[in-house]
């Protein structure tokens, strides 16, 4: 049976991997028939643009990395900075070059669990929580962007710079989406700070929910734990939400130096949190082709001409990788340590 499920674990991955290829390769052919790679070559570009770009998405991982650090500190374990930015780049990293079972996440779990078995659940918990933060900051920032670019522009008039809006349909649907998420996240968050969502008809509720009802106890259990240390939570959402508009201005920033089309900031706003959101699907390994496809469809909406997005995606993905070859410099420094961790994250895994 292990036999069975390491080889249907493999098959998973080969088709994530074939889907990534599959979609990076519709679009580089889409950016191939609209002349965006002639037009990157020939076309006069702004390099301090795009090194500001790289600046700001440098800052917003790294205060990604201050975002778990603080919620490791809220649940009184003795954490370092400088661990956190260490494992927060090697995670980074893993989910690019890793497509298995190991994931940046998992590779945290297991760091938190084996330094501090006495709060195995909590800290392991607390990358979880890491990542829904990450998640309803992003859905509240798209939700603004959305109220700005629609207050900006009516619904098919133009904008300053003589492109039309969002269709509609399309625009009406995205703020439905946007809006009911933001508003489930939001109630949800405060359920879960009120001492009846740990108790014990609501854990016996979650525990049979199926997939995702252990994590989900897991999850309660740890916010029921910053109950009393909500500062530590509100400062996290904060840093969440600066990293998250980091990112937005990173990205008008590459579109302001590369002969693309030019959408406003507040434009930006709207789709970059969703482009980033979609990436977040688990479809492919580290998100590739469909942060592209995302940010493809995403800036058409905004009259951007076909293959632009991708474009914009692209230069997007290569800044980021930055951070990850930082989180491969100290692979190289400590690779002995980091394999074993990364041996017992894969044994982890197995055993799921």
């Amino acid at each position: 049976m292990p036999h069975l499920t390491k080889k249907k674990r493999l098959l998973f991955v080969t088709i994530k991997l074939l889907l990534a290829v599959t979609i990076l390769g519709f679009l580089i052919a889409r950016i191939q028939a609209h002349d965006g790679f002639e037009r990157l070559l020939n076309e006069p570009k702004h390099w301090p643009s795009l090194l500001l770009a790289q600046g700001l998405v440098l800052v917003g991982f790294s205060l990604s990395f201050v975002r778990w650090y603080l919620l490791i500190r809220g649940l009184g374990l003795p954490f370092e900075l400088r661990d956190a930015f260490r494992l927060g780049s090697l995670g980074y990293m893993l989910n690019q070059v890793s497509p298995g079972s190991v994931g940046g996440d998992l590779l945290k779990a297991v760091f938190i669990a084996k330094e501090h078995p006495e709060k195995k659940t909590e800290a392991v918990a607390s990358v979880l929580l890491d990542r829904v933060i990450g998640l309803y900051a992003i859905l509240l920032v798209a939700s603004v962007g959305l109220i700005l670019v629609g207050q900006a522009a009516p619904i098919g008039q133009t904008t300053p710079i003589g492109q039309t809006t969002q269709p509609h349909a399309i625009f009406s649907t995205m703020q439905t989406i946007v809006w009911t998420a933001t508003a489930i996240g939001t109630v949800g968050l405060m359920l879960a700070l009120s001492p009846a969502a740990t108790g014990n008809r609501v854990r016996l509720l979650t525990d049979h929910i199926p997939v995702v009802g252990h994590f989900l106890i897991r999850l309660l259990e740890t916010v029921a734990v910053y109950r009393s240390r909500r500062r530590y939570l509100a400062g996290a959402l904060s840093l969440a939400l600066i990293t998250h508009n980091l990112v937005i201005v990173a990205f008008w920033f590459i579109c302001r130096a590369l002969p693309v089309y030019d959408p406003l900031l507040i434009e930006n706003a709207s789709i970059v949190p969703l482009g980033l959101a979609i990436s977040a699907i688990p479809l492919t390994p580290g998100g590739l082709g469909t942060l592209e496809a995302g940010f493809e469809f995403l800036y058409t909406t905004i009259g951007a001409a076909e293959g632009d997005g991708t474009i914009v995606a692209l230069t997007y993905r290569a800044m980021t990788y930055g951070v990850a070859s930082i989180g491969a410099c100290y692979y190289l420094t400590a690779r002995k340590s980091v394999d074993r961790l990364i041996h017992e994250a894969e044994a982890l895994a197995e055993n799921e």
